[in-house]
């Protein structure tokens, strides 16, 4: 595994303090599966916190993000990389809430590892020396595709690993021991809160090209019945529908997601779904309507569109691209991009401008008349704003209108 040269400074500046500085976690995991490192973490051991603090301050920028027990952040140039000493982790109190981080930088290389969850994330990289540091044989599970925990009681400490090990499972497509599926089994999931269950939850259905690998792990160990109860019991058309709408190529992320979510609420009603998506408090996000998306997706998959008028109406509610992708219809995704409303609704011939101006005062008439102008445009029977304008009319002046 070769650090970049700009990144390099770091482990020699540690080296000439006399500290010994390793790539640590999902970098040297990803390097190892034969897939690009993302973000760099480094360990360094041998170096107390101030003496660690003084050495990278004459590197670049340093943020302190747990300074209390050694966790800063340099920036290098335009690059940011995660820096800490190895970490100790001592049960003051119940649950993973009353676990107390101190740190220890002569705690030893293979005792920091101890503390991670998986031997895959437990493999430690020395530039310096070009070696791996591996007690706890991460590269042969890298080798032989499976998960494995390195220590089961410090594995419990945080329920949240039992989710990581079944979005991992997803992800990489990895089998999982029996003996971690029945840890995994053990651990109270109730007691974390939404948002760290939604953020697993999520990858694994974002970043799985298979989700049902990790989906099937998460039954196993019976965690969709603490968290999503309505997801728990065997049901292999949601585990073949998320298969299948893993492959689709949608545009954006979120979108993606909203077609997912509702992939793996195959079988249930909107009611049910309603629930789960408040369970996850999944709402907005970066600006795109999920929540709303997913359950109209749910909505329309318990009544397809057949006529081209049951389509235009379809696409008022959801996105009819992700909704033949959800029924895997083509002939609907072919309809759709024909009338023009794969992504969005058929555009209204009127707005309220031009009902104030046909002389329709404000108030509610001009939303029920909106609608009713909608119901005659999605019908058929006025397609124009120059027919739609001339019913505006009829409407508002009836008498105008009538046969003499």
């Amino acid at each position: 595994m070769e650090v970049p040269p700009r990144f390099l400074r770091l482990f020699e500046a540690c080296a000439r303090a006399g500290g010994r500085a390793f790539v640590v976690g999902g970098a040297v995991r990803d390097h190892c599966r034969g897939k690009p490192a993302k973000d760099l973490d480094v360990e360094v051991h041998g170096l107390d916190v101030p003496t660690l603090e003084a050495v990278l301050k004459t590197l670049g920028r340093v943020g302190e993000v747990g300074k209390s027990f050694g966790v800063y952040k340099l920036r290098l140039g335009g690059d940011e990389v995660d820096v800490s000493v190895p970490r100790r982790d001592k049960q003051a109190g119940t649950g993973h809430k009353g676990i107390v981080t101190e740190a220890d930088p002569h705690l030893g290389v293979r005792e920091a590892a101890r503390r991670r969850d998986l031997t895959i994330n437990a493999i430690a990289w020395d530039p310096i020396a070009g070696v791996y540091e591996d007690p706890y044989d991460g590269l042969g599970d890298i080798d032989r595709r499976t998960l494995r925990a390195v220590d089961s009681t410090t594995f419990v400490e945080d329920p949240l690993r039992a989710l990581r090990v079944a979005q991992f499972a997803g992800r990489f497509g990895y089998a999982v021991a029996p003996e971690l599926i029945a840890l995994c089994a053990t651990m109270p999931l109730q007691e974390l809160p939404s948002e760290r269950i939604w953020g697993e939850i999520e990858k694994l259905l974002l970043r799985s090209p298979k989700p049902s690998t990790g989906w099937q792990i998460a039954e196993q160990a019976r965690m969709w019945a603490q968290v999503v109860p309505e997801w728990a019991g065997h049901h292999p058309e949601r585990l073949e529908c998320l298969d299948r709408v893993a492959t689709v190529d949608v545009d954006g992320a979120r979108r993606r997601l909203a077609l997912l979510l509702a992939a793996a609420c195959t079988g249930l009603d909107a009611a049910q779904t309603e629930t789960v998506l408040d369970r996850l408090n999944v709402h907005r996000l970066d600006g795109y309507r999920v929540r709303e998306e997913t359950l109209a997706l749910v909505k329309q998959r318990a009544a397809p569109p057949r006529t081209d008028s049951e389509v235009l109406r379809a696409a008022d509610h959801c996105e009819l691209e992700l909704l033949a992708a959800l029924l895997n219809a083509p002939e609907l995704e072919l309809r759709a991009a024909t009338l023009g409303v794969s992504r969005t609704p058929l555009p209204p011939l009127l707005r309220g401008k031009e009902l104030l101006a046909a002389g329709l005062p404000p108030g509610p008439q001009m939303g029920v008349l909106l609608a009713e102008l909608r119901e005659e445009q999605l019908s058929g029977r006025v397609s124009t704003p120059e027919e739609a304008t001339r019913w505006v009319a009829a409407q508002v002046h009836p008498s105008d209108t009538a046969p003499t």
